[in-house]
């Protein structure tokens, strides 16, 4: 059945999972419980857990070429939006609630960067938020680099949908979102020292990752960043493509009925999904540096890309060492032909692409970039006009499966890195596999097959 909207109720207010009340806490508890309980009584119920957590394994691999895969491509976003809507009802319903919300783990705040108590305290199956494959302790903090200050505005600051919602179904590049803090706070979950190279269950792999509760409320916090991010340049920070819009998936609401929703009716959250975020009650990162009114600049839709196109290079590897690869800047057809492109056509985004990255199976791995500072290595900031970005893999599947996804990784480059990249001639990519905060990984083999910078 078609989706009618969330109507006849009030507004549910997510919080962060650290603002909880007691009472709070104990109804979140007990509807996870009765989530669990159900995959026990009645495992066919669609409600259930493992039912639920399978949702987000079919769709990111585990159905097969004929599904298309929810990773590493704008349809990222909107369908974790619309699962984490449909889980949340089904949670309320189980316990006759429904002003029930799913709070957000908001690691973007100052020394929220830990599991949230509720979560681990205590660490047994007694709570119903615990997971046993966890492999960070209560009160262990993640690397600053991933959710640092810095990181925050470098995501908020990327001006079009394609740095930071990722591109169009195939096009097999991720947003900054989904490939940089999203992925990092996956691995660390389960393997905070960063040195297995390898898939960790649950959080650690796609396929698993569902059957962990913080996955809501990691996701959640995702989701609040969408908006957040939204909010700086409003609904032209949206694709406008019919595709985008008019997409629809499929879901089990808390009725057991099959209902289809589309991208476009999820896209007002507090109106048709009826819920909204409350502000952090502390100073978060998201704000050093972000006014409200940051500009809107560049394209709205980005036109595809105007430089010359890279055909799929040899594979290169790339192992625990740092590495520097020379890299060229493309010069786009309006300068090769004017050599000056038209006010009408003036460039909108330069993005740095390290394309065709790929792992073994089951392979985990963090990398930062920085552009002409050949000897960055694994203790260098990152921080810095030099320094692009950082970008993390994360399996589908584990290791017994046969599956190698490669991904086209781009960076929107700043407008402090701008000053470091030429317009036109080559630059000096450093690559540098990370393990933790400063060590390297250990026996790292990962793939890449073309490293430049593009006007797009």
């Amino acid at each position: 059945m078609p989706f009618q909207g969330d109507i006849g109720g009030g507004t549910r207010v997510r919080k962060s999972a650290f603002e909880l009340t007691p009472i709070e806490v104990d109804k979140l508890r007990q509807a996870f419980a009765a989530l669990r309980k159900l995959s026990v009584t009645d495992p066919a119920d669609p409600r259930g857990w493992l039912q639920q957590a399978n949702v987000h394994c079919w769709n990111c691999g585990g159905g097969g070429a004929s599904v298309e895969n929810i990773h590493g491509n704008y349809w990222f976003l909107p369908w974790h939006r619309a699962y984490l809507y449909f889980f949340e009802k089904i949670l309320g319903k189980l316990v006759g609630d429904p002003d029930l919300a799913l709070p957000y783990w908001d690691w973007d705040t100052r020394g929220r960067n830990v599991m949230p108590p509720p979560y681990v305290i205590p660490g047994d199956g007694s709570n119903s938020l615990f997971d046993p494959y966890r492999g960070v302790v209560a009160w262990q903090a993640m690397p600053a680099s991933a959710t640092s200050a810095e990181e925050m505005k470098r995501l908020l600051s990327l001006r079009d949908w394609a740095s930071f919602m990722g591109g169009p179904a195939g096009s097999r590049r991720p947003g900054a979102l989904e490939f940089g803090t999203h992925n990092r706070v996956h691995q660390w979950i389960t393997d905070p020292g960063g040195r297995a190279n390898c898939g960790v269950q649950d959080m650690g792999i796609f396929s698993t990752a569902g059957q962990d509760p913080i996955f809501f409320a990691h996701h959640a916090n995702v989701d609040r960043l969408w908006d957040v991010w939204r909010s700086l340049g409003g609904e032209q920070r949206l694709p406008a493509d019919a595709e985008f819009r008019q997409r629809t998936w499929t879901f089990y609401d808390e009725n057991k009925r099959w209902v289809s929703i589309s991208t476009d009716q999820i896209l007002n959250n507090a109106g048709s999904l009826r819920y909204e975020y409350r502000r952090p009650s502390l100073v978060g990162r998201m704000d050093h540096g972000i006014a409200a009114s940051h500009p809107l600049t560049g394209a709205v839709t980005p036109a595809p890309s105007k430089s010359v196109a890279q055909a799929p290079g040899a594979a290169q590897l790339l192992t625990s060492e740092p590495q520097t690869v020379s890299a060229p800047v493309l010069v786009s057809a309006e300068l090769a032909l004017f050599g000056a492109a038209p006010p009408s056509l003036e460039p909108t985004v330069r993005r740095l692409h390290i394309d065709g990255v790929a792992l073994p199976p089951g392979g985990s791995t963090t990398v930062r970039v920085f552009v002409n500072l050949p000897d960055a290595d694994e203790r260098t900031p990152p921080s810095g006009p030099n320094y692009v970005g950082a970008f993390t893999v994360i399996p589908h599947h584990g290791s017994g499966h046969a599956d190698v996804t490669r991904q086209d990784v781009a960076f929107e480059l700043s407008a402090e890195t701008e000053q470091v990249v030429p317009g036109v001639g080559a630059i000096l990519v450093r690559l540098v596999p990370l393990a933790g905060e400063d060590m390297r990984p250990l026996g790292l083999t990962l793939e890449y097959q073309n490293v430049y910078v593009a006007t797009e």
